[in-house]
């Protein structure tokens, strides 16, 4: 039974009946065991006492739920809490959570490392290591509940690009979403990528109007090729037309994220640029100033910069936040923990 537990978070929460049977138990049971876990927050079969206790002792022995244990937790003076799960085998990943006026969001990860390898971004500086699967990024979600309590919201932003590893993220999002899962409406959930191609129209299919977040980073595709170099053979132009198929099949607006990096990509001119890029689409501009990483020899653009270049998009009638950042004491930019506990604190 032991090999088959490690799929059960693999299943969709609809399927654990079903799973249940296929191991000896009863579909009742399964429908038990999805309502504790999902709607009750248990995550040890001991504490499942609406299940035989035999059938508890043998499921805690060889079906634990969870895969990861939780190697380290920061926590910053705002609020925003990020563990460090291992899973076997040695990877590591993050998890944040981040309060907020409308409730906590989850910052889940997809993937061990990155391929998309943003020089500023401490996630892919030692590349890609492997794909998350399904239950393994559904875990994180269930981790940090256990840390951190209820959530009202995720957003599919941490270690790695959900666009390079869809079909996981994908399920386990379905599981976020499902009435018989965690049962979070489709607008409480953002999912981030630099959008490789192919991605965008999967997402138009897949049908879910959840918010998509595009990982832009710079107005032109010189300097877009350089910061994001995983996508080096896609356009600007192309990027956001198949962006604007999407709206138009779902109805949702989508998000342009850009790090502001100071000298990079922050000044008026490439602030006038992408206004004249994104001007006239149906989207919402998310303008994120740099978490500082040491050593990676970026600096992040003073405050008068970041609301100048706000108020040049904003000026051209497009819709801008400037972000404030959660958790810089917490070293909740992505990666950042995980380097640290891997090479030292001289490596954050």
């Amino acid at each position: 039974m032991s090999a088959a537990a490690e799929a059960l978070l693999e299943r969709h929460p609809r399927d654990w009946p079903r799973w249940f049977e296929e191991h000896g138990g009863r579909a009742y049971q399964g429908r038990i065991a999805r309502r504790q876990v999902f709607q009750r927050g248990l995550l040890d079969w001991e504490a499942m006492t609406d299940l035989p206790l035999a059938l508890r002792r043998r499921l805690q022995g060889e079906a634990p739920l969870l895969r990861s244990r939780v190697e380290a937790v920061h926590e910053a003076p705002d609020g925003a809490v990020k563990a460090l799960l291992a899973f076997p085998g040695g990877a590591r990943v993050e998890a944040v959570a981040m309060p907020g006026t409308a409730g906590r969001t989850l910052c889940l990860s997809t993937q061990v490392g990155c391929p998309v390898r943003c020089p500023f971004c401490a996630s892919g500086l030692e590349g890609l290591e492997r794909n998350l699967s399904a239950g393994e990024i559904l875990e994180q979600a269930l981790q940090l509940r256990r840390l951190q309590g209820p959530f009202q919201r995720v957003v599919v932003m941490g270690m790695g690009d959900a666009g390079f590893n869809l079909e996981a993220t994908l399920r386990a999002l379905e599981a976020i979403l499902d009435p018989e899962g965690f049962g979070l409406g489709a607008r409480r959930v953002t999912l981030s990528t630099v959008a490789p191609r192919g991605v965008l129209e999967r997402l138009a299919a897949w049908g879910r109007p959840v918010q998509v977040a595009l990982s832009l980073h710079a107005p032109d595709d010189e300097l877009r090729q350089r910061l994001v170099p995983g996508v080096r053979k896609r356009g600007l132009e192309e990027t956001l037309e198949e962006a604007d198929r999407l709206f138009r099949a779902s109805g949702r607006e989508y998000t342009v994220e850009y790090v502001l990096l100071g000298g990079i990509n922050d000044a008026p001119a490439q602030a006038r640029r992408l206004a004249a890029l994104l001007r006239g689409r149906r989207l919402h501009v998310n303008l994120i100033p740099w978490n500082p990483v040491a050593g990676l020899g970026y600096r992040r653009p003073a405050r008068q910069a970041q609301e100048t270049f706000a108020r040049i998009l904003r000026e051209a009638g497009l819709s801008v936040t400037l972000r404030r950042s959660l958790g810089r004491e917490a070293e909740a930019a992505c990666g950042q923990l995980r380097r640290r506990l891997a090479r030292g604190p001289e490596a954050v």
